[in-house]
């Protein structure tokens, strides 16, 4: 078991210049998420949440802000660095499952194992494809898959590593309410069982509301702040 990430967020922004303006995806945020924790972060469409995903995961430095997991500053870091944490520390797993087309399920999982230097534990895979009811079609190309199965590779790939944080950019956003339950309860168990903070962004009620925080961003600002408590219901 990985020990989970620990995340803060001080004064975090990102601007995007456009033809006519600047674009305040996120407009000062500040955020402190516990390790081992699982968040969800709601709000309208165009309201930051990808934009703040990204950036916790490294895609991107903040235009201003500082943001640390376990007390690294990864918005200092060059782009090399923050390649190396996401590669041995981090999950994704996005809503376009961004799988590689040309490579059979079984190969996108042990692709990603060669990435962070495992290509030799075939038994991780295994144990991959085995716990995500795979087998029957680890030998099928992404197009030969449905979309469950497409998010399942992908949960897959998100977990080889072991990674001590994931992060789930939409991931039941195209799969029918059965299947994205289905998704959800894998992630959540995987969550336990690997030890990992796991923070999904989401437009669905149902994947929040089995969340054990909900962030609201409104306009790149973070507007309201929930947890829930001991007796199940959430709490400011």
């Amino acid at each position: 078991m990985s020990a989970p990430l620990a995340i803060r967020l001080a004064g975090v922004a990102k601007h995007y210049r456009t033809a006519g303006s600047a674009v305040r995806a996120i407009d000062g945020v500040d955020l402190e998420i516990e390790p081992g924790s699982n968040v969800a972060i709601v709000g309208p469409s165009g309201c930051g949440k990808s934009t703040l995903l990204g950036l916790l995961g490294g895609l991107e430095r903040p235009t201003r802000g500082r943001i640390w997991l376990d007390g690294i500053e990864i918005s200092a870091l060059s782009e090399t660095d923050r390649s190396r944490v996401r590669r041995e520390s981090i999950g994704f797993i996005f809503q376009s499952y961004d799988l590689l087309p040309f490579l059979t399920a079984r190969e996108n999982v042990e692709f990603q194992l060669a990435l962070v230097g495992r290509a030799q534990e075939s038994d991780r895979s295994d144990e991959l494809i085995e716990r995500l009811e795979l087998k029957d079609h680890e030998g099928k190309l992404p197009d030969q898959l449905s979309g469950g199965q497409r998010q399942r590779v992908g949960i897959a790939r998100a977990l080889a590593q072991d990674p001590r944080l994931i992060l789930g950019d939409e991931p039941t956003g195209e799969l029918d309410s059965e299947t994205a339950k289905t998704v959800l309860d894998l992630m959540l168990e995987a969550q336990q069982e690997i030890g990992a903070t796991l923070i999904v962004v989401t437009h669905d009620a149902g994947v929040a509301a089995r969340m054990d925080r909900v962030v609201t961003l409104r306009d790149g600002k973070v507007v309201d702040d929930r947890r829930k408590g001991a007796n199940g219901h959430t709490e400011r």
